[in-house]
Formats: structure tokens, sequence, C-alpha cells
């Protein structure tokens, strides 16, 4: 019996940050879900719409056109359970969390500084960045090799802090493309994410993010539009 999933609209802005590991998430759970940009989905300015959205924030998800889940972390453990990688012991969805949630919070601030800034700024966050990973990426390297079944954090199979953390990861690459050449595990990780059915068709098929440290715009059918809050 094919299983049923609820109506699922996912809305954010254009930028490559929050909704990544999400839409990587239900690809790879062959889940159905519709993206939308804040001002097609809601049919008006964000500014008109922050007040009515949970704590004014974005991504959200709305389920079967009614109940509204945000912050991408409360996201990401939804979306979980509907494509099945969620674990299913207890201890395991415990260090799982505390994996997904040290991705998110250790490489502050990254999703700006790719998507957004430009010229001196862009650089002197870079260096700011850059010079703190090497230890960060040390614990994360060490956890992936602490169970040899890998090539994920929790064995064979992904769960949802695997795609958290790939997008982390994924994006310190764009900042230094060689930062990974001493970490075979990491870059073992990278290429099993980017290799799993459904993941490796949304990576080619997402927007192409253009112009970074100059003036970042994405590739939206067809069209080069800046990242950011608002319509084009």
């Amino acid at each position: 019996m094919e299983k049923s999933f609820p109506k699922l609209d996912l809305v954010y802005f254009k930028m490559r940050a929050f909704t990544e590991a999400i839409q990587m998430q239900l690809c790879y759970g062959n889940v159905p879900y519709t993206y939308y940009m804040a001002w097609e989905y809601f049919d008006k300015p964000w500014p008109e719409m922050k007040k009515e959205i949970g704590f004014g924030q974005l991504p959200v998800l709305i389920v079967d056109n009614k109940t509204h889940i945000w912050q991408s972390g409360s996201i990401m453990r939804y979306t979980a359970n509907l494509a099945n990688t969620c674990p299913i012991n207890e201890e395991d969805r415990g260090v799982a969390d505390a994996i997904f949630e040290s991705s998110q919070e250790l490489f502050q601030p990254l999703n700006a500084t790719i998507n957004f800034k430009v010229g001196e700024e862009y650089e002197s966050l870079k260096k700011m960045i850059l010079s703190g990973c090497e230890p960060k990426i040390f614990y994360f390297n060490k956890y992936l090799e602490r169970d040899n079944s890998g090539p994920f954090f929790l064995g064979r199979s992904p769960t949802y802090c695997d795609f958290g953390t790939y997008h982390q990861l994924s994006m310190i690459r764009v900042l230094e493309p060689t930062i990974f050449d001493d970490w075979p595990t990491i870059k073992g990780f990278l290429s099993a994410i980017e290799n799993l059915k459904g993941v490796s068709e949304y990576l080619d098929s997402r927007p192409e993010l253009v112009g970074i440290k100059e003036e970042p715009k994405l590739i939206i059918k067809g069209k080069a539009v800046p990242t950011g809050m608002m319509p084009d």
C-alpha cells in the first residue's frame, strides 16, 4: 500500500540557507512538497505578513493548509518522521539531535556571509569563520569515525542530522574548496549524501548560487535574481 502524506507547503526566501537540509530530506524520503517564496504564497509583501506567521520567522512549513510549523530544526524533526530519517532508538535520537544542533550553531554567520555579504565584509567574515573551523571539523570527523559501519553519523542509513550537517559543511566548502582535503572521512560523508537517490536530483536541479562575494544571485527559471527577502 502506497504511503500517504499530508499536503506540505514550504515557504521561505531567495537564499541557499535554512531550507536546504529540509528539502534534501524530503527528496530523499520521496515526500511530495511545494516550495514557495513568501510573497508568492501569501500574495503580499513579507513585512505585511510577518506578524501573522509564527514568531515572525521563516521558513515555515504549512501542513494541510492549516498547521504552521516554524523554526528550521522543528521542521527538520517533523519531516524526518515523514521521510523515515528519524532514528528508532531513543538514545540514537538524542545523539542525532545533538549532532544536528551542533551543526547549526558552530559556523555562524555562514549562511549570511555566502548569500549576502560582498567585498571587504565578505572577506573579513570568511577569514573569521575559517579561522575557527578546524576544531569544529575535528569533532564532526570524530563522530563519523566512531561507527565504522558508516558513512553517516549513525551508520549505513542517513538520519536528519546528516542532512543538516551536510548543508553546513558544504557551505564551508564554498568558502574554501580545499578545506576537507586532509579529512577523508568528511569527504566520504559529503560524497555519500550527494549520491543518495533523491538528494542527487535535488542538488542538480536547485537554483544555482552565483556571484558570491561580489553580487550574490540565484538562477531561478533561467534568470539571475538577487538573493534576499523581497520580490525581484
